[in-house]
């Protein structure tokens, strides 16, 4: 077990670490949302805090064609939120694990519109979308999709810039590579929800 460093409050309210005590406690969801913003990239996983490369241009460009294209299909329909920019979602509890997704589309039937919208997700959602970075193995993103499934998302999208693919992993069946003129379908999960898979890489 790693050892993690406790939660100081600083003289603005933010809780901060202090190096000067370090304990091997494992930190919570709850805490870590604390210390998430002002440590910069980050994940909790299995109640230690992992640092995250920040995404480069092309990968920023490619979660932002991925969002733009869920919000056009979905809010005019009235299906769900459409998160981005890292949302967590609390994926396991003791130790606690709390993953930041690229991308991830959760209905009104999982998180009603009357729902509060603080803090990390705690219903998974039905489709999260992962855009590959050039420094994360596959080994490590299959890891993340395992874990998504455990949690109960039906369906994960990984979507390589490099070679301008999409790996669908259906909860339950085999992953399937797609390529640019293929079209990739999210449906049942987000009614009607089909792109050609070149979309995502469009500029």
């Amino acid at each position: 077990m790693a050892a993690i460093l406790p939660l100081m409050p600083s003289g603005n309210r933010n809780p901060i670490y202090n190096p000067r005590m370090a304990t091997t406690a494992l930190v919570s969801a709850e805490d870590f949302a604390l210390v998430a913003r002002v440590l910069g990239p980050c994940e909790l996983v299995r109640g230690e805090i992992v640092p995250v490369s920040p995404g480069g241009i092309r990968h920023s460009r490619v979660t932002s064609r991925a969002v733009a294209l869920l919000e056009a299909h979905c809010r005019p329909r009235r299906l769900g939120r459409v998160l981005a920019g890292e949302a967590g979602v609390v994926i396991r509890r003791r130790p606690d694990t709390v993953r930041g997704a690229d991308v991830a589309f959760i209905s009104y039937d999982r998180l009603p519109v009357d729902a509060s919208d603080e803090g990390f997700l705690e219903q998974p959602p039905e489709l999260v979308i992962e855009v590959l970075g050039k420094d994360v193995s596959w080994e490590k993103i299959e890891e993340k999709v395992a874990e998504y499934h455990e949690f109960g998302v039906n369906l994960v999208w990984v979507l390589d810039p490099h070679t301008l693919t999409l790996r669908a992993y259906p909860r339950g069946t085999a992953a399937v590579v797609l390529r640019d003129s293929d079209t990739a379908t999210a449906d049942p999960h987000v009614p009607g929800f089909a792109v050609r898979v070149g979309e995502f890489f469009a500029d």
